[in-house]
């Protein structure tokens, strides 16, 4: 056999190669745009509960009583579920969109976000001057949930953006650096305005 009648068939062998290698770079350019479209949503959820927890944290910092703690906190909680309900569509299609990925870290996030919203939708506050104790019980697991949400959309973000590539991921690592370094200037821009305003309103 020699050279020339190879040909034909170097060609078909070449031309699939090539085809393969296009249908390969297309499908990961659109399965990169679909994981940075994931991240994106998941980092929304994540910055709503942080706003969430720090908010709280920061009203605990002299040790309140239930009944003065008791409605900051339900006005942070309502915050937090008007974000949710505002952003519903796009969290469930982060979900959507990590399903077709990795299954398992869908059926994971799926999770957490209905537990986080179970907990937020029970009326804790009503709890507050008719049961003391169990109001205190439940707001502690409701910290400890949220605790837990943050640190596994932390994980899930990190995750989908290092699908994206190396960059992706050190971007979303050094955001949510950047998210836990602010929180240090919001609980001092929160003693600031505190400040202005006693000077404001007198106690």
């Amino acid at each position: 056999m020699n050279l020339e009648s190879l040909l034909p068939l170097v060609g078909v062998i070449v031309g699939w190669g090539l085809k393969s290698l296009s249908d390969y770079l297309t499908q990961r350019r659109e399965d990169v745009r679909r994981c940075r479209t994931a991240t994106f949503y998941i980092l929304r959820a994540y910055k709503s509960l942080m706003d969430y927890e720090r908010g709280t944290r920061y009203f605990r910092k002299e040790r309140p009583t239930i009944d003065k703690f008791e409605p900051w906190r339900t006005i942070l909680a309502a915050r937090f579920l008007e974000s949710v309900e505002a952003n519903h569509k796009s969290t469930a299609k982060a979900v959507e969109i990590l399903a077709t990925l990795d299954p398992p870290l869908a059926v994971r996030v799926d999770n957490t976000i209905k537990k986080v919203l179970f907990t937020f939708e029970k009326d804790i506050g009503a709890l507050a001057s008719a049961d003391p104790d169990r109001y205190v019980k439940l707001v502690y697991n409701q910290d400890e949930l949220v605790e837990f949400a943050l640190g596994d959309l932390n994980t899930v973000a990190i995750e989908l953006a290092s699908r994206s590539g190396f960059g992706q991921k050190a971007s979303v690592a050094r955001w949510f650096d950047e998210r836990r370094e602010g929180t240090k200037d919001f609980m001092e821009s929160m003693d600031e305005q505190k400040e202005l305003l006693g000077k404001v309103i007198a106690p």
